[in-house]
């Protein structure tokens, strides 16, 4: 899994010098935000569908400029037969532009807060192979308070995107700050490659940290994870994704797929 993931950086970078262009970029990369946000009253709906059969909800608006606010919700089991598990509560997010590439700045600046994890929620008292859970948290956590940044290469068709952040999730490996990074290419004005690094201070999660008896489960490896998304803009409003997640092998060898529907207008 691990050659996978560098055969698919190095693709990913060749692709990105060899086509001429710029694409816009989203005001999150796949599970990652970038700097930038959603202009004066302009909105921003995903649907994001992964395992289990979950659906999130997540939705932006630019109430004025430079200031996007949103809120998510979900659960899975709501595709499928099993029973539909709601997520504990919504999550919401904020993010201020403190400055666009060229305004003084090398580089398009925001800070921001996201309470939105990502991945399967594991709940306290939850029984995985017999062992049971003494914390609830999310497999992916939440940002929590962050600083972004993203960069645009003139004369070629990718931007860079990166940051620093503290998550408030009672997560038993995350480390107080981490970082993350990622790219975004436009091979042609409606087909986009994403790529990201995600948790990169992150610590392995121990079973005795997490389990009530002696349990041989390993819930997540130390380090971060890489993700790649494949982006087509379908119309000026509709935009369809899918995500190959955890390229890197921190939660499972086989990795993890999803796949998001957007909805982009103004009001």
């Amino acid at each position: 899994m691990k050659k996978i993931a560098i055969i698919c950086i190095f693709w990913a970078i060749i692709s990105g010098f060899s086509i001429p262009g710029l694409a816009q970029t989203d005001i999150n990369l796949i599970d990652t935000p970038t700097a930038k946000v959603l202009s004066k009253n302009s909105y921003y709906l995903n649907f994001r569908f992964y395992q289990g059969g979950g659906i999130l909800l997540q939705g932006w608006a630019g109430l004025i400029e430079r200031l996007t606010i949103g809120a998510s919700y979900g659960g899975v089991g709501v595709v499928g037969i099993g029973q539909i598990i709601g997520n504990p509560e919504p999550a919401f997010s904020l993010k201020y532009n403190l400055g666009e590439e060229g305004e003084n700045f090398p580089f398009a600046l925001a800070a921001g807060y996201e309470g939105q994890g990502y991945g399967r929620y594991y709940r306290q008292g939850e029984m995985i192979n017999g062992c049971e859970l003494t914390k609830s948290f999310y497999q992916i956590n939440s940002k929590g308070f962050y600083l972004a940044l993203t960069k645009k290469l003139k004369n070629l068709n990718f931007q860079i995107h990166g940051g620093v952040n503290h998550c408030l999730e009672n997560d038993p490996g995350k480390a107080d700050i981490s970082f993350f990074l990622g790219t975004e290419f436009e091979i042609t004005p409606k087909f986009i490659i994403k790529l990201e690094y995600n948790n990169g201070f992150h610590n392995k999660i121990k079973p005795e940290d997490v389990f009530k008896n002696p349990c041989a489960i390993e819930l997540r490896k130390a380090g971060g994870e890489i993700n790649l998304g494949l982006k087509v803009r379908y119309s000026s409003a509709l935009i369809l994704e899918i995500g190959f997640k955890d390229l890197s092998g921190v939660y499972t060898e086989n990795g993890n797929r999803i796949f998001q529907i957007a909805y982009v207008g103004e009001f």
